[in-house]
Parts: structure tokens; sequence; C-alpha cells
């Protein structure tokens, strides 16, 4: 939303001029978490040696009494705000031009609603790039223990923040052969990133302008306008209401469609039972209405502009408003949540229906998963005939192809919607649980004749749905943001493949591209006919990297673990379990029986004052932050010299993780909920417990006992 004086700063620019930002009081504290950062930060890598524009910052003009250029930040905040964090990760890292970056940084920001609490930390972060913990803010000898509480509680999303992005740098850093394409380089970020600050006219009542922009405004979107190109790309009334419909539908990714959709479009659509794929002719999805107009009149094309603006006159679809009778609504007691936007979701469409080529890891090369090329040439070849206007529209054979290529783009979508709602996780969020208790459900709809309605059951077979959410969620708990879903196409594409879904199949799919995935990260490509001795060495290299080391290496041992455990907890001890066909193998390898020795030995501890491990209750929650089980850096001494070491790592949440991070191993064990945490985790606690001590003598012993496993696992998809 423009507002006439619009300067484009660089990031250099934007930083070393000497004014203040000052977030005003109505406008929300710091709230971004890791998706949100995450996202900026992936733009932001993609960013180097070419010009990258991240968007507007919309301020009004200000002064104070020490004659400061004060900018009031109406919009944008969040993005100044991780902007600034990381700057300050950046300038204080081990690049040659950190310092002089630092010493050119000018810009001051506050936030009015908080501004001692948030000043503090601001300020020592730019100076020192420290510090880790909340309670470092305090101010000594000040105000009270309980305002100190205050204060840290208010500077928590701030810290988790910055967590988040120096860790995201230092697994950049670590895993990459630092090019350009790997890494945010703190040059390239000052001088090829911009940022637009649009000034607001002095006398501009804030107040009114930020809540009309908040509730009110219209932004046009990217899927604004390729709905509306397909749109004025058909001649018929009828076809341009089925596009519409469809893309409506569509774009409400938190419901399922036989919810949204009239009666007459479920039979249509999906079948006499309302959970049959849909068609892609579409004659069968139109129906009778689409052979024109129903008048005799001649085919006549809307201009783009004129559907669009139809389009953005529209009142949004409210999943509400638009529920049919004779279905209900979901409970009210439980919310759905799509683990992908709606843009993002059109990507994998567009890859789908271009029919992208697949590399060596199962990935399309052809259309980006980045929601951000929606608009891009690639995606605009669909309609490169589509008349622009109704001039355009004489030429017949243009017509007739844009017209074919607008129809079977919608049919696409819908197809790979219904797939997508029956055969991929969403979040369950009951609302009388905490926030980060956050469940994995799969779960089609199905029609209730009785009632006419329908209800929501298990998408497939008890013998392999819960296996089917497990592996899911480990995937979605990896590729946390909304883009570069390469999991989720991997999954998409072989669904659309195939005629009919066997659930088994499905998971055997995704079990080869896991351990695919897993043969990538663990470095063992070219490693396939050597010797173990050095496979086992690479895979220590890969694995034994700190903070550095891969987030997916942790989360496919867990979910490895899950598999290998969850039929021992519900077994006789000592009592022979098949393992399911994780290793590829008829008979698990040795690796196999010793875990599950291990976790017997662990479990069967008895004393009271030992936390109880669990894994029936293990689920994947969004465990970002890598733990150093022994700290890095102990309040009572030194640090192991293989501190560093797989063993000695887990993951957790990037709170839990910044509150607890230089407590020793035993310490922790007293402060953690054992039976939430990953099953790794777990493992290393039964050590601790039944050894008493952790030290580089456990360490060891966990390292090896990993490497080993992932060996056997990644060499699985050969001994089949």
């Amino acid at each position: 939303m423009m507002t006439g004086n619009p300067t484009i700063l660089s990031i250099a620019e934007l930083f070393n001029e000497e004014c203040v930002y000052r977030v005003p009081i109505y406008q929300r504290a710091y709230a971004w978490g890791t998706d949100e950062i995450k996202t900026l930060l992936d733009d932001l890598k993609r960013a180097a040696g070419t010009a990258y524009h991240l968007g507007s910052l919309v301020v009004a003009g200000r002064g104070d009494d020490q004659n400061r250029t004060v900018y009031e930040v109406v919009d944008g905040q969040q993005r100044l705000t991780t902007l600034y964090l990381l700057m300050a990760v950046l300038c204080h890292g081990d690049d040659d031009r950190a310092a002089g970056a630092l010493t050119a940084w000018n810009m001051q920001l506050e936030y009015e609603c908080r501004a001692e609490s948030y000043g503090v930390l601001l300020e020592r972060l730019r100076a020192s790039g420290e510090p880790n913990q909340a309670e470092d803010v305090v101010v000594q000898d000040g105000p009270s223990d309980q305002e100190n509480e205050e204060m840290e509680t208010m500077c928590r999303p701030l810290l988790d923040g910055y967590q988040i992005i120096r860790q995201y740098i230092a697994t950049s850093e670590k895993t990459s052969e630092k090019t350009s394409e790997n890494r945010i380089d703190l040059e390239k970020l000052r001088t090829n990133v911009r940022v637009v600050r649009d000034e607001l006219p002095p006398g501009t009542d804030l107040n009114r302008y930020f809540e009309i922009m908040n509730t009110r405004g219209v932004q046009l979107r990217p899927q604004d306008i390729i709905k509306a190109r397909l749109m004025s790309a058909v001649s018929s009334a009828a076809d341009r209401e089925t596009i519409g419909r469809i893309w409506d539908v569509c774009s409400d990714m938190d419901h399922y469609m036989q919810c949204l959709a009239t009666p007459d479009e479920r039979t249509r659509w999906f079948g006499e039972d309302w959970s049959s794929v849909p068609p892609i002719d579409w004659n069968q999805l139109v129906g009778a209405a689409g052979s024109g107009d129903g008048d005799g009149s001649v085919k006549s094309f809307k201009s783009f502009k004129d559907v669009l603006r139809e389009a953005l006159n529209e009142e949004p679809l409210q999943a509400e408003r638009q529920t049919q009778p004779g279905v209900r609504s979901d409970d009210e007691v439980e919310q759905y949540r799509s683990i992908i936007s709606f843009p993002a979701f059109l990507m994998h469409v567009l890859r789908i229906y271009c029919g992208g080529e697949s590399d060596a890891s199962g990935d399309a090369k052809q259309i980006s998963l980045d929601d951000a090329e929606l608009l891009r040439v690639k995606v605009a070849r669909i309609f490169s005939k589509a008349p622009e206007n109704s001039e355009d529209s004489g030429d017949s054979d243009d017509s007739a192809s844009a017209e074919d290529n607008a129809k079977r783009f919608a049919a696409t979508l819908l197809k790979c919607r219904f797939l997508f709602d029956n055969c991929i996780i969403k979040t369950r969020m009951d609302a009388a649980a905490p926030s980060d208790a956050t469940e994995w459900t799969l779960k089609c709809c199905k029609e209730n004749k009785k009632e006419r309605s329908y209800y929501l059951a298990n998408a497939f077979s008890n013998d392999c749905q819960q296996e089917l959410i497990m592996i899911q969620s480990m995937f979605q708990v990896t590729e946390t943001g909304n883009n570069h879903k390469n999991a989720l196409y991997s999954m998409l594409q072989w669904l659309w493949g195939v005629e009919a879904v066997d659930g088994f199949a499905f998971l055997q799919r995704i079990r080869e591209y896991a351990r695919e995935r897993l043969e990538r990260a663990l470095g063992l490509e070219s490693l396939k006919d050597a010797p173990t001795e050095k496979r086992q060495s690479r895979i220590r290299e890969a694995v034994s990297r700190g903070v550095g080391t891969e987030h997916f290496i942790f989360n496919y041992l867990d979910y490895a673990l899950w598999v290998l455990l969850a039929p021992v907890d519900g077994s006789a001890q000592g009592e022979d379990v098949p393992v399911v066909s994780i290793f590829g193998a008829d008979e698990p390898p040795t690796i196999a029986s010793d875990v599950r020795t291990q976790w017997w030995e662990y479990t069967a501890q008895s004393d009271e004052s030992m936390q109880a491990l669990d894994c029936k209750q293990f689920r994947f929650r969004y465990r970002n932050s890598v733990e150093h089980f022994s700290p890095r850096h102990p309040l009572g001494g030194g640090a192991p010299d293989n501190v560093d070491d797989f063993g000695n790592l887990c993951l957790l949440t990037v709170q839990e993780n910044s509150r607890r991070n230089n407590l020793d191993a035993m310490e922790k064990i007293r402060h953690f909920n054992v039976g939430q945490q990953s099953l790794k985790f777990q493992f290393m606690v039964g050590q601790a417990q039944k050894e008493n001590a952790w030290g580089k003598p456990q360490i060891e012993k966990q390292t090896e006992l990993w490497v080993q496993l992932l060996d056997a696992l990644s060499m699985a998809s050969r001994s089949r």
C-alpha cells in the first residue's frame, strides 16, 4: 500500500542512517517464530549476486527532544526487527568486514511499549552479539524481582528469534561449501537487498490508518492475478464460474473441500460417495452447462482487467458462510490446519501441471517450490497465449490454446487438492490443550448416507496409518516453512501418478525417499560400495558438527527409533519383534537388536528418583534447536573435548534450549519432562541414569551406537 513518498534504501543505507525507528504502542510486540524467520532468511540467502527487494516499510516522520530523525513504524516492524537481529548476528561473526559494518551501524530501533526491556537487549545485541539468556537483560540494583521476571518474559521472543537466526547461520556455514548460494554473505546482504521506505504524509491519523490497513485493506496478491488470468482465458460464463468455484474451494486450505462445495459440486466432483478422485475431464467438472452460455450467443472473452476487478470486488470466501445444508462444520473443540499455504501449494500444482522432470534425488527442477516465483516467466507460459484484453480475443487458435490450458490447470488444481486433503497430514489443535501440544492427523471425508452429511475417518488402514503420520510429520518438522517442501512434492507427485492409492505402497515410497535423503545428508552418495569402515568414518564427520549437524538426521533417527521401539514397548521383554522393512530386508541387522536391548535396560531401571522414558507417547514436535547434553560452556568447569560429537547432541525447542543450555547433563535431566522429548534425548538420559554420569566415555558410546545404526539405515535401499 504505497503513500506517494517512497525511498528505496539498501540495507547498508538503512542501517547507516543516524535515525531511530520507533514501534508505536498500538503495534504488537515482536512475534515472529521459526517459520517466518527461516522463510525470510531463505529469501535473503538466495539474494546473493542479484538485487532483491524485501518489501515496504511504512513509516511516519517524527522528531524528539534530541533533534534525532525519528520514524514511527506503521507497517513492517516484524521484518525490520528480524533484520536488526540478523545484522547483530552477522556483525559479530568471523567475516572480516563485520567490524566495518558494525562501525557504520547508526540506526536505532525502539519499541514504545517495551522501551526499557527491549532497549537494553537490542542495544547489547548490537554492541556485543550477546546475551544468550533472558536473565542477562535485567537491571541490577534496579527493578524488583517481579519486575525483572516480567522483563525476561517480554524479551523472550527477541531472544528466541536471535537464537533461531544464529543457529541458521551456523548450520548454513558448517554444512555448505560456503558458496554464495548456500550462505548469507554480510556484504551482499548490505548491498543487494533493498527495502522501500514509504513515508506517510504529515497529519495522517496513524491509528485509523493502521486499523484500515490491517482489517479492510485489499492487497493484490499473486494468486489473485493467477485466478483472474485463468478466468479471463475462457469464453463461457459456466467455465468461468467453474474455475472460480474450484479456486475458492481449493484456496481455503484449512477445511476439507466437501465442506465448502455445494451439494451438486460434491456429487459432480467427488462422486456419489463424495470421496472419489475428481475427474480431469472438464465437461464432467462443469456439468451440462459447460457446452456454452445456454442462450445460443457467440462465445466472448472477458478482459483480464474486468475479471480481476470482479474477483477483487467479491467478498472473501468464509468457510462458515459457504458450508452447505447437510454438511456439518468441523468440531468446535478441534481445528484442522494445513501444513502449507495456498500460494505455496500452487507451486506444487504448477510443477505437476508442467510435468517437471526430476533429478536423481526425486526433486523436480523445472518449477521452483518458492511462492515468490508465482508470477515469474516459467509460470506465465501457461497463459502465454491468453488474451490480455478483449481486443486480443479475435485470434481463435491462440484463444483455444489458452482456454484449454486454463481448464486443464483448474482440473489439475482440484485433483491435487483432493489428494492433499486425503493423503497428507494436517495439524489438529485442541482448544483445551497448550499451544505446543499440536497433534498430527490424517483423515479423509466420507459420506454419511443416512444423514447426507460427511464424517472424518482414518485415511488408511490400521497397518500403515500411524506410520504414515509419523514419517510425514518427520518431514514437516524438518521442512518447517511454506516453501521448498521437497518431501511434500515427492509425495504429491507419486500420488498423482497412481491409479489407486494403496496405503502400504504410499508408505514404501516415502520410506525410499527418506532413505535417499539420509544418504545425501550423510554424504554417502559416492561411497555406495565402500568398505564399512570408510562409510562410518564419513558418517561420523557428517553427524558430529555441533549446531551445524543437519536437523533431518536427528529427525530421521527419531523416526527409525520409533519404528524399532514402539512394538517393543507393547511386547514382553525379550520377545522377538520383527522390524517391518525399515531396513529393506527380511532380517534386520544386529544393531537393531542392540538398540532394542539398550532400551529395555534403560526402561527396566526401577529407581523412583529416575526420570521415566516413554516411547509410546513420542510425537514429532518443532524441535529446531541443536542441544549439547553436556554444555559447551558449563557453569562449573570445562567441557569434554568431544562435546560436538553426535552422541552429545539432540534437538529441543529454541525456548527449552536457550533457558537451560549451560546446565550440566545430570542437572538437565532434573529440569526436563524427559518422556516428552525426542527418543535420542531419552537414550542419552537412559545411559546417564544407568551409569550416573555423563562425559567423554558416555558420548563416545552413544556416538558409535548411532553411527552404526545410521549406516545400516542408509544401506537399506541397496539390501532389498
